[in-house]
């Protein structure tokens, strides 16, 4: 076979790079593949401009390496460029929501195995405005926390930088208001929130069931939305998700849709998979089963590991 490396040299630390070259080598040793290019980006979008140019009979495979934000990249590129070659993603970010959820190895040999067995399977992707996305997009409360850590601080704690930077700014993201006019396929409804979230997975910020109703294959998308409440009431909120009950909590509204409007009375910025995303109203739909990836032999079409 064929394959294609698309490497953000920025995400992750050198670890990944040990990584890589034990990949690459166990592929070639293990007769996988019998052509490799590589592709490193060096600025924003590279990754989605050169996934443009690719063809399908290009290559067998491409490997996303990096995070988050480097998926975003190429799923854009691929979806706009029509691409069904499968995607084998090898987590190398911060917090790699999508890749997580998917249970898709992070281990060397786990990911050799899992190429070796080229186990594929179609998976929804979102579409904001003229945006596509994997997993996530949110605004309000706490969402535009991985805008203001720096990469240094990404690369020295890890996850952990967001957990530090969020507590820093505890005090003023409590205070978050929106008011949201929200249209769910042909529900329309107001909301006071602190925070929305729309999903494609169930996992967000490392956060696993987050909207545990999150099926990657069901053609909708779920949008969790926290209303206005006290400190108090937030605590008790995060007690429940604990307890895997907060979405019966009086403080949440939670619904599926194939089609989502959110106009917001403040032009705040919202997260798109990591990325900043532009202005509202915000319409959001989902492109059923359209990503074509390569999954572990163990994961099941629910979501979950076996």
């Amino acid at each position: 076979m064929k394959c294609l490396f698309i490497i953000n040299p920025s995400a992750g630390t050198k670890t990944i790079q040990k990584k890589l070259d034990q990949i690459i080598g166990q592929m070639i040793l293990k007769k996988l593949v019998s052509t490799i290019d590589v592709f490193y980006t060096e600025k924003k979008d590279d990754a989605y401009q050169y996934c443009l140019k690719l063809k399908d009979d290009d290559y067998d495979f491409v490997v996303s390496v990096g995070g988050d934000g480097t998926v975003n990249e190429i799923i854009n590129g691929f979806i706009e460029n029509h691409l069904q070659t499968p995607l084998a993603i090898l987590p190398g970010g911060t917090v790699n929501d999508f890749a997580n959820h998917l249970h898709l190895p992070h281990d060397t040999d786990d990911f050799i195995q899992m190429i070796e067995d080229f186990q594929t399977m179609k998976v929804d992707i979102g579409k904001v405005n003229e945006h596509y996305f994997a997993n996530v997009i949110a605004g309000g409360m706490f969402s535009d926390i991985s805008f203001q850590v720096s990469k240094a601080d990404k690369e020295r704690f890890g996850p952990l930088a967001y957990y530090i930077s969020g507590i820093r700014q505890l005090p003023t993201q409590l205070h978050t208001s929106l008011h949201l006019k929200i249209t769910a396929d042909d529900q329309t409804f107001e909301e006071d929130a602190k925070l929305f979230i729309i999903t494609n997975t169930s996992q967000v910020g490392g956060f696993k069931d987050i909207t545990p109703h999150a099926n990657v294959q069901d053609g909708q998308l779920d949008l969790l939305i926290i209303k206005n409440c006290s400190t108090t009431d937030l605590i008790s909120l995060f007690k429940d998700y604990k307890l895997n009950s907060h979405e019966k909590s009086p403080f949440i509204t939670y619904v599926q849709a194939k089609e989502l409007t959110i106009e917001c009375d403040k032009d705040i910025i919202y997260d798109v998979d990591g990325e900043k995303g532009t202005t509202f109203p915000i319409h959001v739909s989902v492109k059923k089963q359209s990503l074509c990836v390569i999954i572990p032999h163990h994961f099941n079409y629910q979501g979950e590991s076996l």
